[in-house]
């Protein structure tokens, strides 16, 4: 899937290192060492961003590691294990948004 480049560059900007990659058809955004809201631990996590619909949800954000009880699933993406909250973002974000959304349940 395109996404827009602006979009693409935003999210650059906000968060350094992210990779892009696809698999299945599908377009996800690597953010390595994604910094979590105050009191989650770790502090930090690896995360992947699928800004598409998947599993019922317009969006999706997955961390390496879990962060704390909640309702946990996992899914294996760009051949790792990650572990993903039930938490619904609204629809029509940009990029960079649809990452700091889904922060939001750490809060």
């Amino acid at each position: 899937m395109k996404l827009p480049e602006d979009q693409v560059r935003e999210l650059a900007r906000l968060f350094p290192g992210v990779q892009q990659a696809d698999e299945g058809g599908v377009t996800f955004f690597l953010i390595p060492q994604l910094s979590l809201p105050a009191g989650c631990v770790p502090e930090r996590v690896d995360a992947v961003l699928c800004p598409t619909p998947r599993d019922g949800y317009p969006s999706r954000l997955f961390l390496a590691e879990q962060v704390r009880s909640r309702s946990w699933g996992t899914a294996r993406i760009l051949e790792r294990n990650w572990y993903m909250v039930s938490w619904r973002v609204r629809e029509g974000l940009r990029l960079a948004q649809m990452v700091l959304a889904h922060l939001d349940a750490f809060k």
